[in-house]
C-alpha cells in the first residue's frame, strides 16, 4: 500500500539523518558541518480555504525532519543552503455545520454520528536557505513539494460489527495527493549547535485535496 511505502521511507530517512546528525554534533562548533538534522516541534495548525469552515479545534500536532547541508560560506554568519525532508501531523475536530452536512449527504452510514475529526499527514522535500545574523541567531526560509494525506473519521453510537468492533467508529475516509509547502522562521542558538526555533509554514494540497490549506505554527528544537 502507498501509506506503508511512505511510512517505511520516513523511518529510513530519519535513521540516516540521525546518524549524520551525530557526526555533525561531534564536530567543533566552528567547523564546517557537512550535514545537519532537524529535531522536532509541537505544532498548532490553522485550517484555511474550504477546510477552514470544516474544522474548528486544533488538537495534538508534531513536526519532525532533517537534511543535509550542501553549501556554506564557512563563516559563523552568512548563508547556508540545505536540502531537508519534513514530516508534519495535525488533528482537528470537525465543526457542527460540517458534521450536519455530512450526515445529510450519507444518512445510511452517518445517521448515528455524533462527532467527526480530521487528521492530516504530509511529507515534503524542501530546499532551505539559512542566514545566520551572528553566532546567536538567524533566519531561514524553505519550500518544496511532497505528499499529503487527509483522513476524516466519524464516531457515534453504533452496534459493534466485524469492521468496527468498538461500536463507536462509523466511517473513515482518506485521500492522498501531492502538496506544495513553503515557510520560514527563526533559529536561536542554545548550546553548541543545538537551536530552538519558531516557524510558520503553509501546506497546499493538490488534486483531490485541492481544498486543503494548512498553516502550521511550530516551536521546537533542532541540531
Amino acid at each position: 500500500m502507498a501509506w506503508e511505502r511512505v511510512s517505511r521511507w520516513v523511518v529510513l530517512s530519519a535513521a540516516v539523518m540521525l546518524c549524520c546528525g551525530a557526526k555533525c554534533l561531534a564536530q567543533d562548533a566552528g567547523e564546517d558541518h557537512t550535514c545537519t538534522v532537524s529535531g522536532g516541534a509541537v505544532v498548532v495548525s490553522l485550517p484555511k480555504g474550504t477546510d477552514g469552515h470544516n474544522f474548528q479545534t486544533s488538537h495534538e500536532g508534531l513536526q519532525a525532519g532533517g537534511g543535509f547541508q550542501v553549501w556554506t560560506n564557512n563563516q559563523r554568519s552568512g548563508f547556508r543552503v540545505l536540502v531537508t525532508a519534513n514530516y508534519v501531523f495535525q488533528k482537528f475536530t470537525a465543526s457542527g455545520p460540517a458534521l450536519s452536512a455530512a450526515k445529510a449527504a450519507d444518512p445510511a452510514h452517518l445517521a448515528n454520528a455524533t462527532a467527526a475529526h480530521g487528521t492530516f499527514s504530509a511529507v515534503t522535500l524542501d530546499p532551505t536557505v539559512r542566514y545566520a545574523v551572528n553566532q546567536h541567531w538567524g533566519l531561514y526560509g524553505s519550500g518544496g513539494f511532497g505528499w499529503l494525506r487527509r483522513s476524516i473519521g466519524f464516531t457515534g453510537a453504533n452496534p459493534a460489527t466485524l469492521q468496527h468492533p468498538s461500536g463507536t467508529s462509523l466511517l473513515r475516509l482518506s485521500s492522498d495527493s501531492g502538496a506544495f509547502d513553503a515557510g520560514g522562521g527563526v533559529n536561536i542558538n542554545v548550546y553548541r549547535g543545538l537551536m530552538a526555533f519558531a516557524e510558520v509554514r503553509v501546506y497546499r494540497g493538490m488534486a483531490i485535496n485541492g481544498s486543503t490549506t494548512l498553516v502550521p505554527i511550530s516551536v521546537g528544537l533542532r541540531w
